[in-house]
C-alpha cells in the first residue's frame, strides 16, 4: 500500500468514525421536506445478486450507478468515474450555509468518502433517472436527466433527493465514465444530490 492510498483510507476511516458518533441518520433524517471490471456480482441489502451491464453505453453507465448504490457497492460507483473526475453544485445552492466546508475541488476521492459515510448509515438508497437526454461530440457524450435518490433506514424513507444533471462523459476503450458532473436545482425542490454530498462531508 502507497503513502497515499494508507492516507486516504485512515481518513475515509476517520470520517466513518465521527460520522457514527454523530448519528448522521439522524442528519438525514431531519432533510425530508455484466460490467467487465467487476470481479463478482454484490448481493444487495435484500439478498439479491446485483447484474451490472457492460458500460459501453452512456445509459448503461446510468444504470450502473443506480444498481451500485442499491447494492452499495462503492467500488462499481467509483470505476464508472474518470481518474480526473469533477464534481460541480448547482452555482446559487452553493453560496448556502449548508456548503460553507464544501471542498474547492470534488473529486473521486471525496466522492469515496461520501458513499462510505451513505451507505455505512442507510439501509439502502435508490436512485432514478428520468427525461434522459444524450448528445454525443467528438470528444465523448453530454448527457442530462432528472434524477431521485431516495434513502431509506429502518425500512422507512429517511429522504428523498431530486435535481438535475448535466453529465460529460468519456469513452475509452469501449467502455464510458463520467468524467464531470454539474447538479442543478429544478423547479418546487430544494434538497439535491449536491446538497446530499455537502451534508455527508459535513457530517464529520
Amino acid at each position: 500500500m502507497t503513502a497515499a492510498s494508507h492516507a486516504r483510507n485512515t481518513t475515509i476511516q476517520r470520517i466513518l468514525g465521527i460520522a457514527r458518533r454523530c448519528c448522521v441518520v439522524g442528519v438525514l433524517g431531519s432533510m425530508c421536506g455484466c460490467n467487465p471490471f467487476q470481479t463478482g456480482e454484490p448481493e444487495s441489502p435484500t439478498g439479491a445478486l446485483i447484474q451490472y451491464p457492460s458500460p459501453s453505453t452512456t445509459d448503461n453507465v446510468l444504470a450502473i450507478l443506480s444498481l451500485s448504490m442499491r447494492a452499495k457497492d462503492s467500488r462499481a460507483f467509483l470505476d464508472r468515474l474518470t481518474a480526473d473526475f469533477r464534481f460541480l453544485p448547482d452555482p446559487v445552492q452553493i453560496q448556502g450555509p449548508d456548503f460553507r466546508t464544501f471542498p474547492a475541488e470534488w473529486g473521486t476521492v471525496q466522492e469515496e468518502m461520501a458513499l462510505a459515510v451513505l451507505f455505512s448509515n442507510s439501509d439502502s438508497v435508490t436512485v432514478d433517472w428520468s427525461s434522459v437526454f444524450t448528445q454525443h461530440r467528438v470528444e465523448g457524450a453530454s448527457v442530462g436527466a432528472t434524477y431521485r435518490v431516495n434513502v431509506f433506514s429502518r425500512t422507512s424513507l429517511t429522504a428523498s433527493y431530486t435535481g438535475r444533471v448535466e453529465i460529460v462523459m468519456t469513452q475509452e476503450a469501449g467502455s464510458w465514465a463520467v468524467r464531470e458532473w454539474r447538479d442543478y436545482v429544478v423547479s418546487g425542490e430544494s434538497n439535491t444530490w449536491g446538497l446530499l454530498r455537502a451534508r455527508l462531508l459535513g457530517s464529520g
